[in-house]
């Protein structure tokens, strides 16, 4: 589904997933950690629905306390 200035309520919802993962992938605990669209784009690919939702759940935690390293040692 590609964004374009209209977008239809029934792609919205059926993609409401995807749109949940970018938008966490975006901003975590109210700061924005990533606004390249390309990198937001390949992170929610890589978690694919070949992935069990307990081993999505496992990779967010690891990811959200990667990135909060990563800006701890960045100030």
């Amino acid at each position: 589904m590609k964004m374009r200035k209209n977008v239809e309520r029934r792609a919205l919802l059926e993609n409401m997933e995807g749109l949940f993962l970018a938008v966490d992938e975006i901003v975590d605990g109210g700061v924005i950690l990533e606004s390249d669209p390309q990198q937001v784009v390949h992170r929610v690919a890589l978690r694919g629905d070949d992935v069990p939702l307990t081993e999505q759940t496992v990779t967010q935690v690891l990811q959200s306390a990667k990135e909060q390293i990563k800006w701890s040692l960045l100030r």
